[in-house]
């Protein structure tokens, strides 16, 4: 009987080892191959949405970079000289036209060439296309139709010359209408921006350069490979690299994002394809499915080894440790089921045989004293996160305000000899001494006035504005302490899109004033052209994103605040479209005494 009692306890071991053991197998492996599938296939769109990302970061800094070639005075009167000329003089090197754009770019290395055509010449501005007949010219001129809308061109292969050498190299193009900045008229040239298709290349190698089983590159509209890393497929149809049935599909769909299966050459693959917000062209990653499996195929030749020592395991196992090991067991479960009902003083009294059983019970009762410890700290912790989450919105300020003030103070004192330098120096030394303070959560009511008049001052040097500024205060407000760097971002925001279509007649009023209640008031008014009441509730909800170089966003301050003062504080806007903004800031009365409690 104690024989037949100990061979069912082993058989029943060995069942309950290996048939969870081989389901489990199955599932995990089956599990596995499906998480690295999705897995591969969310890399990929995440690199998509990377590559996609930062294409139409760089494109856009093209664009800028067009756009003051347009808006310079200079090179604007230097081109309407120069097509005013005889035909016979359009290839005239005009050097002074050359070092003007020459100025522009020379800080983006990515630029090969600037040239102007028009319906009667070719202007030369850095760099001379080597060939300069209809068919070259005539695609630019298509640009004409386009009004004053930027218009992409494909990568070709262009060479460029002057009096010293020649280059070859792929690139592609944007161009623009030149118009009269007086009256904003045509003047019938088309600017042309030729940029080194390397940088396409660069931006998505970067990209994939940890995954040798993905590949990306780039097409336009019509279906045509931009940027691909073999460059003798540049300016090709994407069926020469996906099939006709791949160049059907890519240019089938008209969403933004498309994903699908695709059969070539014997080989099954996933296409992931994303539309740039610049222009019409598309992002696409490729990746074999041979590839993807390739993980999961060792991964059940790891299963099925473990599978076989788990099988030998269990068998010993059952046969030493049937008998001994059920009581221990048991009695742990007791212990834990008494933990989980909130008894924490239970421990395990272990035996003098000093196994594994004894071992587990030690860790037992260590966990279970550290489960107390942890409930007793949970309290403290909760604290330190609050400080974290208040010095991480802390943080967000973005720095482009600054590096963007040093640069206009740096040519304010190359361009008219340092008249204006100083002071711009001075009100930016105030402002950054009481942005950063003493590492302090708040400042006096009195320095936060002083920080926004010295953002204004600045900003009347950098962008030249007429808004009128009328700043109240009152005097028993002055030694109040309010949570810092609140009024700036509110500030900037109603300069940016209050008044950035006003000429002239803007008006931002700030007031600070003691309100019922012990409150203290902070309100910003503005006569800009306002929005609509729901867009303005939306701000404040953080569903907006209104984060634009040098502003933290009024969802943030709003939220800022509640975390130092409580909930019931924080912003309260309120605008009607054509007649302003108005934005309350509600505080609680904070002095020298007090401030330690908020």
């Amino acid at each position: 009987m104690k024989s037949s009692m100990r061979y069912k306890w082993m058989l029943l071991l060995v069942l309950f080892s290996l048939t969870p053991l081989v389901v489990m197998g199955i599932i995990s492996f089956s599990i596995s191959k499906s998480t690295l599938n999705d897995k591969a296939t969310e890399y990929s769109e995440h690199l998509l949405n990377q590559t996609a990302d930062n294409l139409d970061t760089r494109l856009g800094i093209y664009k800028d970079m067009l756009m003051q070639v347009l808006n310079n005075h200079e090179i604007v009167g230097m081109l309407r000289a120069l097509d005013g000329t005889t035909p016979a003089s359009y290839d005239v090197d005009s050097l002074s036209l050359t070092t003007k754009l020459s100025t522009i770019v020379a800080i983006n290395q990515d630029v090969q060439s600037i040239s102007f055509v028009s319906d009667k010449h070719y202007i030369k501005g850095i760099y001379r296309w080597s060939t300069r007949t209809p068919a070259e010219v005539e695609p630019f001129l298509a640009t004409l139709k386009g009004g004053s809308n930027f218009r992409w061109y494909p990568t070709r292969y262009g060479t460029y010359v002057d009096s010293l050498n020649s280059q070859s190299t792929h690139v592609f193009s944007v161009a623009k209408q030149l118009y009269k900045i007086s009256d904003d008229s045509p003047l019938k040239i088309v600017a042309v921006l030729d940029i080194r298709e390397d940088v396409i290349k660069e931006l998505v190698s970067k990209a994939v350069s940890n995954n040798r089983d993905l590949q990306s590159f780039v097409i336009d509209g019509g279906g045509r490979l931009v940027s691909y890393p073999d460059s003798g497929l540049i300016g090709r149809s994407v069926s020469e690299v996906l099939g006709q049935a791949g160049y059907e599909q890519l240019m089938r769909t008209g969403q933004e994002e498309t994903r699908f299966p695709l059969g070539y050459k014997g080989d099954s693959l996933i296409v992931n394809a994303k539309k740039l917000h610049t222009n019409d062209w598309v992002v696409v990653n490729v990746i074999s499915k041979a590839a993807l499996y390739q993980d999961s195929n060792r991964l059940l030749q790891i299963f099925i080894f473990v599978g076989l020592l788990c099988i030998i395991f269990s068998v010993i196992a059952a046969l030493v440790l049937a008998n001994s090991i059920t009581n221990p067991i048991l009695k742990m479960i007791r212990l834990m089921r008494q933990v989980m009902s909130g008894e924490l003083s239970v421990r395990y009294k272990a035996k003098s045989r000093h196994d594994e059983i004894d071992i587990l019970g030690d860790n037992f009762n260590a966990m279970v004293v550290q489960i107390d410890g942890l409930l007793k700290a949970v309290y403290l912790e909760q604290d330190r996160k609050r400080m974290a989450e208040l010095k991480a919105l802390q943080a967000q300020i973005n720095p482009h305000f600054l590096y963007n003030t040093l640069d206009i103070i740096k040519w304010t004192a190359l361009i008219q000899k340092a008249n204006n330098a100083a002071e711009m120096v001075s009100l930016l030394s105030r402002l950054l001494r009481i942005s950063l303070g003493r590492g302090e959560e708040t400042v006096t009511v009195e320095e936060e006035i002083e920080h926004v008049q010295c953002y204004l001052g600045i900003q009347k040097f950098r962008f030249n504005f007429k808004i009128d500024t009328i700043i109240e205060m009152d005097e028993d407000v002055r030694r109040l302490r309010t949570p810092k760097l609140i009024l700036q971002p509110i500030v900037e925001n109603a300069i940016i899109h209050a008044f950035g279509e006003m000429e002239s007649g803007g008006m931002l009023r700030i007031s600070c004033t003691k309100a019922p209640g012990n409150l203290l008031w902070f309100e910003v008014t503005d006569n800009g052209k306002g929005m609509d009441p729901v867009q303005a509730c939306s701000l404040l909800d953080g569903q907006a994103r209104e984060e634009k170089p040098g502003g933290i966003g009024l969802a943030n301050v709003d939220e800022r605040i509640k975390l130092i003062c409580g909930k019931m504080y924080g912003l309260d806007l309120r605008s009607e479209p054509g007649k302003g903004t108005s934005i309350r800031i509600k505080l609680p009365l904070i002095t020298d005494d007090t401030r330690g409690n908020h």
